[in-house]
């Protein structure tokens, strides 16, 4: 019980401290009932998959987790199951992106990838849109 706890008390330092670093944003649209892929890569080339930790928040929900090189859905938040997913054969080339599945309008906001072993952090803003935004009329239908 104590070793969970060290745990959090661990990680919950981490994360102070990579709120310190600077980060980048960007945004990305995505529509209604869609799919997205939120980019998260690492600078190191060829990690070591054991020691690779990534956590995803969203309004710091638990949106998805990476802990030692393993997809971790302990803690994640309800509205994430079985919507969110990686890449995990891309884990070792650096790839933590996120892909966010039957996307909803309460996705919309930051997300952001703490590379913990890094101690960097990428935010993306998501636009989450109706699909009917995605068409547009560019003339009457042939036929």
């Amino acid at each position: 019980m104590l070793g969970k706890s060290r745990e959090k008390i661990l990680v919950l330092f981490q994360l102070m401290l990579l709120s310190t670093e600077m980060s980048l944003q960007e945004s990305i649209v995505g529509f209604i009932g869609d799919s997205v892929v939120l980019e998260c890569s690492s600078g190191q080339p060829e990690l070591t998959v054991q020691d690779i930790t990534v956590r995803w928040r969203h309004n710091n929900l638990n949106v998805y987790d990476i802990i030692n090189g393993q997809v971790s859905v302990e803690g994640q938040n309800q509205a994430y199951k079985n919507r969110a997913d990686t890449f995990p054969d891309e884990y070792k080339n650096g790839n933590f992106s996120l892909k966010l599945n039957n996307l909803q309008h309460s996705d919309k906001g930051s997300y952001t990838c703490y590379i913990i072993n890094e101690s960097k952090y990428k935010s993306v803003n998501l636009i989450v849109e109706e699909l009917s935004h995605r068409f547009f009329c560019a003339g009457p239908e042939p036929g």
